[in-house]
């Protein structure tokens, strides 16, 4: 009887262990995946709220894909990039058919004009750059700065892609600055990260969000200014580069 009572108690406590250690997975295979709820998305945490004002239904697998990125890139991008003091892990996503550019953030919020991702559903990484631009949340944007916030953007999308045949880096040209901003910059500045300091873009990145940069900092940290680093790199642009580009 002993014996029985024991292996009945055995039973109810290793059933009882099986449940709870079921109810552990689910919740965390729950934590693991996205959960959508009308037009908002979550995941461990970071949520992206999509606004969809297109009436066209090809619009659906590129929201896919963007949904699928958010939940890739930006995470990373906040460990890599972010000040602790206004990080934010929700942003807002909205496709606008009455936005005439390509796209842009501003306080949290990114625009991208449906026309243009409709028409170059393959520029996913124009996110990934505007994802930057959420992260980086620069107290100025401004001749003597701008250049660097769409420098860092430009070179964060390509560090993190996607990746696709029709963007890539070019060689500079003759009319091209170290201040020509996008992938301009974000070329020079992987040049410099390459053949001068590795760190260039977190200094830099750093000091823009602390409101503390300066031209100077070039030759601070590589011990050339600006100015020679750019006519150098003019002489011998070569950088390393590697673009993962799928298949159609």
């Amino acid at each position: 009887m002993k014996r029985l009572l024991s292996s009945v108690v055995c039973a109810v406590i290793l059933l009882s262990t099986l449940s709870t250690h079921s109810v552990l997975a689910n919740e965390s295979a729950n934590k693991s995946h996205v959960v959508e709820s009308g037009g908002q998305y979550e995941k461990r945490g970071y949520i992206l709220e999509v606004i969809n004002e297109v009436d066209n239904p090809a619009i659906n697998p590129i929201i896919s894909d963007f949904v699928e990125l958010y939940f890739d890139v930006y995470p990373k991008l906040l460990t890599k990039y972010s000040d602790p003091k206004t990080a934010t892990k929700k942003v807002i996503l909205k496709f606008d058919p009455t936005y005439d550019g390509v796209a842009y953030a501003d306080d949290g919020m990114i625009v991208v004009s449906s026309k243009w991702i409709l028409n170059h559903p393959w520029d996913l990484g124009l996110f990934t750059h505007e994802l930057t631009h959420i992260v980086q949340a620069y107290p100025r944007y401004d001749n003597e700065t701008g250049w660097i916030t769409e420098g860092i953007a430009d070179y964060v999308r390509y560090v993190y892609g996607p990746h696709h045949e029709d963007w890539k880096f070019r060689e500079p040209k003759e009319t091209d600055n170290y201040n020509s901003g996008y992938g301009e910059t974000a070329r020079f500045l992987l040049w410099i990260e390459q053949n001068k300091n590795n760190k260039v873009v977190e200094i830099l990145n750093k000091q823009m969000q602390q409101n503390t940069y300066h031209i100077n900092v070039f030759k601070e940290i590589t011990g050339q200014s600006v100015e020679d680093l750019w006519a150098e790199y003019i002489k011998n642009p070569y950088v390393k580069i590697k673009y993962k580009i799928k298949s159609e």
